[in-house]
């Protein structure tokens, strides 16, 4: 429903021309209609006057998308220019996906914080949510970066967790004492690894990869990317896309940890 209090609301028109591209292989042009008769599959409006309204801002997203490399233009070889367009194969892989379209960047922070539940903070959602910004602007190194912050903020999450339930005093001051990042994720690493098999039967079978080589992946990327060098690195749109895909993963797999290490003393 796009109702009067939604006139400005870009972001839902997003989340309506993304569901119509993903689910209507037959609009190819810019001019299609959002009438009752077609558009109203994928809108309703709650005056006849706000269509017109809905499909200004429709054309605005599609530039965008155009721009993003989603969509380019023409429809087939009788049907080469504008307002003719077509899915790329990029795009393709954009609309796959069900849930965590970064080009979706309202969407995607919704569905991150319904994951929410010990270690995904308001820092991290904020973070997230600059790279996210980042990556619809086309600066996929900055989003990166921006992306490797959040997923360390996540980190050091689940490491405050932990070590709260750590009841051996001399191994709490211990890994209290880790200042830095890297020794922190091998002693976590460790503490994992030497988890009787039984107990790791209760939580993620993914996590082995996500605490041994998502983390590593993405926090490399971030450490590869923000220091200077003397030919600065790119990174391709579907590099920066891929991250983006991981994310939750990393982030349901490491809150499933923290949620077992938050019930047991260890």
């Amino acid at each position: 429903m796009f109702r009067e209090e939604d006139k400005d609301n870009l972001e839902l028109v997003r989340q309506i021309v993304l569901y119509r591209l993903k689910s209507d292989p037959e609009w190819h042009s810019l001019t299609s209609s959002w009438s009752e008769n077609y558009g109203g599959l994928f809108v309703d409006f709650e005056h006849p006057n706000l269509r017109a309204r809905f499909a200004f801002l429709a054309n605005e997203v599609m530039w965008q998308l155009l721009t993003q490399g989603v969509i380019s233009v023409g429809h087939n070889v009788n049907n080469l220019e504008l307002p003719y367009f077509h899915v790329t194969d990029y795009g393709r892989k954009v609309l796959d996906e069900e849930r965590f379209i970064a080009h979706d960047p309202t969407g995607y922070l919704e569905d991150m914080k319904a994951l929410s539940g010990i270690i995904l903070g308001d820092t991290a959602i904020a973070y997230l949510e600059k790279a996210l910004r980042c990556f619809n602007a086309g600066c996929h190194l900055a989003a990166v970066l921006l992306l490797g912050v959040a997923a360390e903020s996540v980190f050091l999450g689940l490491c405050g967790v932990l070590l709260d339930a750590l009841d051996n005093n001399s191994e709490k001051a211990k890994f209290a004492k880790l200042a830095h990042t890297k020794p922190k994720h091998r002693w976590i690493i460790g503490k994992y690894q030497r988890l009787d098999h039984r107990v790791k039967r209760e939580l993620p079978e993914s996590l082995d990869v996500t605490l041994i080589s998502l983390y590593e992946l993405i926090r490399r990327q971030r450490n590869d990317l923000g220091h200077p060098q003397q030919d600065p690195p790119e990174l391709t749109r579907e590099e920066a896309f891929m991250f983006f895909r991981l994310f939750p993963g990393f982030v349901r797999d490491l809150e499933a940890l923290a949620q077992y290490y938050r019930t047991r003393s260890l």
